[in-house]
């Protein structure tokens, strides 16, 4: 078992502490937002700016594309934030030849030079985590890979699973985020010492309680109604028609909920067309509002509207709606898998059920609704992981990949 935090490896301080120290980093990663993929990789990005800023930063957003089925989107270069983003596209047939998005990565960025980068940061092990250690190798650069949850549905694919199993083991250091991912890079063979588990954070200044009728009145839901709100895509794995299947019973003990879905489709799938005719066999269309894709600008108000948070996925690694439901005071039910009890403190920030147990399902979502839980108190669990503190963290991993330690000043 793997229960590493960030290692104390030169600590950069805090910009105004005094210390200082001077490193160059090149982040790769397929998601990442801009002006055509507003909600993608926003954690990415959020990590990414978190960092002191003695650490440069420039990102390369490495889109798949292929002529007609998938076009490229968005401009070649943008600002987002204060960040230098480069649109990198690389030539892949959608749903063809399966593992081979790697080579096809690969192929593009070794045509490619990291400037003056120090070190290299990849997200996700495959493909960008296998591409990226042959980029670096190849410029004699060291390279992190971040683990964010893919990994163990990527490697349960055999083409797949060989190339994990090689960023793993070949990452001068590896970051999960969540001591699940953790244990299942040692599973495969990566070596514990090079692992840190850095979650992600919120930005408590967005995410926190607030009065629910301003959010309602925007979002059209009368002020009386339950809400009962889950946030992602609209793809199997986060398991929106799994709390379909449990809306009867809930409405049984609750006649005015209203089920709020944020999110939809994306790069894992599109169930859209599905969700919305299950919700129309069930008869549930006065009681589900599916809402698409929201801007992460607009959530905390999504958040503040509901009564109740629910997310009923099928694997995950650090599920960063569970951590802005928390923040936001939210009575929270999710399923036990991947790292979402620890997201959730074992259980003190919100209740966690076994996958595929509808019963336990509904039990804990009836008792997220009926106002047992103290608001305050999960707000106060939730706010506690800051970015500032992801920053840092992920900051001694760069430092300590490429050799180096802060130097700090009184």
């Amino acid at each position: 078992m793997v229960a590493a935090r960030a290692r104390d490896v030169g600590r950069i301080p805090h910009p105004r502490g005094g210390g200082h120290v001077s490193l160059s980093v090149l982040s790769l990663s397929q998601l990442y937002p801009g002006v055509a993929t507003p909600t993608e990789g926003v954690f990415v990005h959020q990590r990414l700016s978190s960092l002191p800023p003695e650490i440069d930063v420039r990102v390369w957003r490495l889109p798949p594309w292929f002529p007609f089925l998938r076009p490229r989107r968005g401009p070649p270069t943008e600002t987002v934030g204060a960040l230098s983003v480069e649109s990198v596209p690389f030539l892949y047939a959608p749903g063809l030849f399966k593992g081979r998005d790697g080579h096809c990565l690969w192929r593009a960025l070794r045509e490619r030079s990291p400037g003056d980068a120090d070190v290299i940061d990849a997200h996700f092990a495959f493909p960008v985590g296998w591409a990226a250690v042959r980029f670096a190798r190849a410029h004699d650069l060291p390279v992190v890979i971040t683990l964010r949850g893919t990994e163990p549905r990527y490697a349960a694919d055999p083409a797949r699973r060989a190339r994990i199993l090689e960023a793993v083991r070949s990452a001068d250091r590896l970051i999960a985020v969540s001591t699940s991912l953790a244990d299942f890079a040692v599973e495969l063979g990566a070596d514990p010492t090079r692992i840190t588990v850095v979650g992600n954070g919120v930005d408590a200044e967005r995410f926190h309680p607030g009065d629910p009728a301003p959010a309602r009145q925007r979002l059209g839901i009368d002020s009386d109604a339950k809400v009962l709100l889950t946030v992602g895509g609209l793809t199997e794995r986060k398991g929106v028609a799994r709390v379909l299947e449990i809306m009867p019973r809930l409405l049984d003990t609750n006649p005015s909920l209203v089920y709020v879905v944020a999110g939809g489709g994306g790069p894992e799938g599109d169930e859209t067309a599905r969700l919305h005719a299950m919700t129309r066999k069930m008869g549930l269309t006065k009681h589900v509002r599916f809402l698409g894709n929201v801007a992460h600008a607009d959530l905390p108000d999504v958040y503040r509207a509901a009564d109740a948070f629910v997310l009923a996925t099928r694997n995950e690694g650090w599920a960063n709606a569970l951590q802005e439901s928390v923040a936001t005071g939210l009575p929270t039910v999710a399923t036990d898998v991947g790292g979402n009890r620890e997201v959730l403190h074992d259980g003190a920030a919100g209740q966690v059920v076994p996958f595929g147990d509808a019963a336990a399902l509904t039990d804990a979502t009836l008792h997220a609704l009926s106002g047992a839980i103290d608001r305050d108190a999960v707000a106060a669990i939730g706010q506690a992981r800051s970015w500032t503190r992801v920053g840092r963290e992920t900051a001694d991993v760069l430092l300590d990949a490429a050799g180096r330690t802060a130097e700090v000043h009184p």
